[in-house]
């Protein structure tokens, strides 16, 4: 924020980086001559089941609707860790990391009663697992530390700075989703920036993807929240990227490509890894300059191709763990 309140422009630094690192990529490269006969082929608008409720909570008071959103935005992450939990034991709801998180936080809701701030500033370990249902193995402990971490965060910054309410932490955004992520990423778990090449690269998945969620949630009860929508740029995961390299839309360098289809896990930080993040971004938002359309909405069509759609389930896509996507 500057000193007259205005949201400082976080998402035209996260488009600065991303270009950034499209113009000087060795490992991933977007070829601009399928761009625009591919945006033709991809619906303006999102999908109808965004935020399905399914497999997300919903309630009138909107206290509890805003504690719901940034509990599961604090801890949606976990996709490099998907395999190895599988192979611990842990059942995935159609075949979803998210899906599987999002849909128990909801049964925790809806048997539990709404989590406040405060018990989820003092939520264990072992509160985790059993609401989650992870192993009690090796990779499902690292985990529900990762996951309790993440919440006590949230819910310490909630208690602390915005007396104990997650309504008053949306509403202190005064209708700019800016304003929300820059507030957000204050929080260690939610500064998603790299280095590369002596440059930071912001890129704010997760927190973007909160104003997203919460916007959407609300927008169901009548009450949209941000006017600046418009500018949030692509959710940078491991999915898009993917779904961009099936598609064509991006390639990737004979190695880096022969080491995501074996497995092998790519660095958190590395340039490669940021290469597949930021040049997806930067792909996004050329497709969505052709058609004139919201990022968000080109992004949650490409996000459930990566889980719908069998041919992008046949081939896996790079695999990270971070606590960022």
């Amino acid at each position: 924020m500057n000193n007259a309140g205005v949201p400082c422009d976080v998402f035209g630094r996260v488009r600065e980086g991303c270009r950034f690192v499209a113009d000087h990529a060795q490992h991933v490269t977007i070829n601009d001559w399928v761009l625009r006969d591919y945006a033709q082929t991809l619906s303006p608008r999102a999908p109808n089941n965004v935020l399905d409720l399914d497999y997300h909570y919903d309630s009138n008071d909107l206290e509890s609707l805003a504690a719901y959103i940034m509990a599961l935005e604090a801890i949606n992450f976990g996709s490099g860790y998907e395999a190895a939990l599988v192979e611990e034991g842990w059942r995935l709801r159609d075949h979803s990391i998210y899906y599987t998180v999002s849909t128990a936080l909801k049964y925790h809701f809806d048997s539990q009663g709404p989590m406040d701030a405060a018990t989820m500033a003092n939520l264990s370990v072992l509160d985790c697992h059993r609401m989650f249902g992870l192993p009690h193995r090796t990779v499902g402990t690292e985990v529900a530390v990762l996951f309790a971490a993440a919440l006590n965060e949230l819910g310490t910054f909630v208690r602390d700075h915005f007396d104990g309410s997650f309504l008053k932490l949306v509403q202190d955004a005064d209708g700019h989703a800016a304003r929300l992520v820059c507030r957000l990423v204050e929080l260690p778990g939610f500064q998603d920036v790299h280095n590369y090449h002596g440059r930071a690269i912001p890129l704010y998945k997760r927190a973007q993807i909160a104003a997203a969620d919460l916007h959407l949630a609300f927008v169901r009860h009548g009450r949209p929240l941000f006017g600046d929508m418009d500018r949030l740029t692509l959710f940078a995961d491991n999915a898009v990227p993917h779904v961009l390299v099936t598609d064509g839309v991006l390639t990737l360098s004979d190695d880096l490509a022969a080491r995501i289809a074996a497995g092998v896990f790519i660095p958190a930080g590395s340039d490669e890894e940021i290469e597949l993040r930021a040049c997806a971004v930067e792909a996004v938002e050329r497709i969505c300059a052709i058609k004139g359309v919201r990022v968000m909405d080109i992004d949650h069509v490409l996000w459930h191709r990566s889980v719908e759609d069998p041919r992008y389930m046949a081939t896996p896509p790079h695999r990270t763990r971070t606590r960022f996507y």
